[in-house]
Formats: C-alpha cells, sequence, structure tokens
C-alpha cells in the first residue's frame, strides 16, 4: 500500500502527534506546541500487538484519519516494550505499518539519550528506540515543576521509578533489564497484573495457599472489587473472557483459589481483594522509601493510569514531607511518556526556532 500523496504536510500544519505502540495499549497525543500545557487530544485503545498485530493497521487508519483535522506537522514514534522477539522486529514492525499511512519525512522516533531521529537511522539502532519513554517522564516532569522528586508512574502493566535532582535522572539504566535490576522497575499494575503474582503463598484465616500460576484473576479484577477501578476502565480482556461486572471479577477470584464449593463466602473473597490490593500498594510504598533513601529525596510525584488509586494509599500513610498527584500539575491531561515526548519535543522546536 502506498502512501496518499494528497496527505502531503503544508507549512501551515504546526501540531506534534506521538504514538506509543504499548505491550497492550496504542495510545495518541496531539499538542500545539504554541500551548503544549493544553494537549489538544488524547486517546487510548487497547490492543495487544502479540497476539492482534495483524490489527494495527486497521486500527491506525481509521485513528489517523480521525485526526486528518487536527494540522499534525510531526508524528513521533516511541515503544513502551518490545512486544517482539527483538528490539529490531519491534521497530521494523512499527515504523512499516506507520509509513503505510504517513510519509517517513514526517515521523521521528525518540530515543533513550532524549534525541528525536529519523526512521532511516532507528531501524540501525533499535535499541535506542524501544522502551525509551520512561527517560522522556523524568525529563519533562522536570521541566514541568523544576524540583527534584523520585517520580512513581503507576501504569497499567508495570510501575516505574525515576529518580530525578537538579534536572538529572539519577539513574544508569539504559533498558528495562537495566531497570529490573536497579529497583526502578516492579512489574505490579492497575490492571495486567496476574492477581496471584502479588502473593504466591496467600494467607487467610490460619491456610495458606499455594495460588496457581496460570493467569485466573488480574489486578483489573482486584481493584473493580475493591471499588478502585470504574468498569470503564477495564479495558483489557479479562482472562476467563467474561464479562467485567464486579460479580465476574469475584467468580475470578474464586476461580484463582481453585473454590468449586461453598467454603468461602463473597464477603470472604472481597476481604481476599482487599488483602491482595494493600500488599502489593505495600510493595511500592516500600520501594518507594528504598529509592527515596538511596538518592536523598523526600518529594513524591505519582502518575500513570492508578495514581489516584496509589496517591491515596500513600496519603493515608502520612509518611512523605510532599506527596503531590500529576493531576494537580497538569489538569488538563494525563502526564505521562507520550506527553512528555510532545512536550520535550515543543520546547526543542522553540530553542531550535
Amino acid at each position: 500500500m502506498t502512501v496518499d500523496q494528497s496527505a502531503t504536510f503544508l507549512n501551515t500544519k504546526t501540531n506534534i502527534a506521538v504514538l506509543d505502540f504499548g505491550l497492550t495499549t496504542l495510545k495518541i497525543i496531539i499538542i500545539d506546541p504554541t500551548h503544549p500545557e493544553e494537549p489538544l487530544s488524547f486517546q487510548t485503545i487497547y490492543l495487544p500487538l502479540r497476539t492482534k498485530k495483524e490489527e494495527l493497521e486497521g486500527i491506525l487508519k481509521t485513528l489517523l484519519r480521525s485526526y486528518s483535522d487536527y494540522n499534525i506537522r510531526k508524528f513521533i514514534i516511541t515503544t513502551t516494550s518490545s512486544f517482539f522477539s527483538s528490539a529490531k522486529e519491534t521497530i521494523d514492525f512499527v515504523i512499516q505499518s506507520v509509513t503505510k499511512f504517513i510519509q517517513s519525512m514526517n515521523i521521528l522516533c525518540y530515543t533513550i539519550d532524549g534525541g528525536y531521529i529519523p526512521i532511516e537511522e532507528a531501524t540501525k539502532t533499535p535499541e535506542k528506540v524501544v522502551s525509551a519513554g520512561w527517560k522522556a517522564l523524568g525529563e519533562g516532569m522536570w521541566e514541568l515543576v523544576k524540583k527534584d522528586a523520585l517520580i512513581v508512574d503507576f501504569s497499567t502493566r508495570t510501575t516505574s521509578f525515576i529518580p530525578v535532582k537538579e534536572g538529572k535522572i539519577l539513574s544508569n539504566s539504559s533498558s528495562d533489564h537495566d531497570r529490573m535490576k536497579n529497583n526502578e522497575l516492579l512489574y505490579y499494575g492497575l490492571l495486567e497484573t496476574n492477581a496471584a503474582f502479588i502473593k504466591p503463598k496467600l494467607e487467610y484465616k490460619g491456610d495458606v495457599f499455594n495460588l496457581p500460576f496460570e493467569p485466573l484473576a488480574v489486578t483489573a479484577d482486584v481493584f473493580l472489587i475493591t471499588n478502585d477501578l470504574p468498569q470503564s476502565d477495564y479495558i483489557i480482556d479479562t482472562p476467563d473472557k467474561k464479562a467485567k461486572f464486579k460479580e465476574d471479577a469475584i467468580n475470578r477470584i474464586r476461580n484463582m483459589l481453585c473454590i468449586v464449593d461453598a467454603c468461602l463466602q463473597e464477603e470472604d473473597l472481597v476481604e481476599i481483594a482487599e488483602q491482595l490490593k494493600s500488599h502489593m500498594l505495600e510493595e511500592i510504598n516500600t520501594n518507594i522509601k528504598r529509592k527515596l533513601e538511596e538518592h536523598n529525596l523526600n518529594r513524591v510525584i505519582i502518575t500513570g493510569s492508578g495514581a489516584n488509586v496509589l496517591h491515596q494509599y500513600l496519603k493515608n500513610k502520612m509518611i512523605y514531607g510532599e506527596l503531590i498527584q500529576a493531576t494537580d500539575i497538569l489538569r488538563s491531561g494525563e502526564i505521562n511518556p507520550a506527553y512528555c515526548i510532545a512536550y520535550l519535543y515543543a520546547k526543542k522546536m522553540i530553542v531550535d526556532g
């Protein structure tokens, strides 16, 4: 399929769009570089690319057509994870998909060292492009608040810990592998974490349950049961392909415990969900304290799709000198890697003239 030549970008087009390809979601954010603090549009689409990559072309076509009137001058690509066997396979797939609808000259890729490179260069150095968004989040947050802080991004499948001091990210990590090793990345998320992973040996009323490895319930079920997640925000597929009502989530917790009779009542299962929630958030809290001490920081900024849940939990602890929720910084949208990539590029445009 060839690019529609009528889509040639004119000098009158000024806006910036970021396409963020994650493991299970596709995000697009559009900003006017003269007012980057007020995003024009932000959208998240559930798309597990490992299993539904054949759907990407149709989704991109529909998505880009819906934004055809937004006067987009430049598209910036980022990938939050390597969803294929290698960084190169991931980048090649994304670029091949996007260039069916957007001319190569209008596309840049964000890199781990804060650069914006043409796609021809990205295909030669894919390891610099994959999983680089956390760096933009740290740098972008600093530009927004100008305060030393530990930035905690509680997203759908992971929690990132990004220490920033005097405008510099205090991390030597260059990959998710490094971040896992350095306690900067935990696989605890609002939606996608296997609930059994939170506490493989679950203790309840004197009994110990060795939970199955199979993902019979996920954290979306846990937070739906604890009334922390609106049903409309349960955007991922359910483990059993059934509905997303609270009673269905309770049944998935029941299945995780291999219950086939009435040995545990509904109130027991709700209590177990509360226990799993508290245990996971406390694990995140423990790592926050560890990173604050390690980098001599006393301010925490919470962002991500699960920011409300984590912020409330930490606020109730009453142990942090300054605890900020990102929505207090930018009320018109979520501060995430995609937004920060656009925001930083807008500032670069001003500097470069």
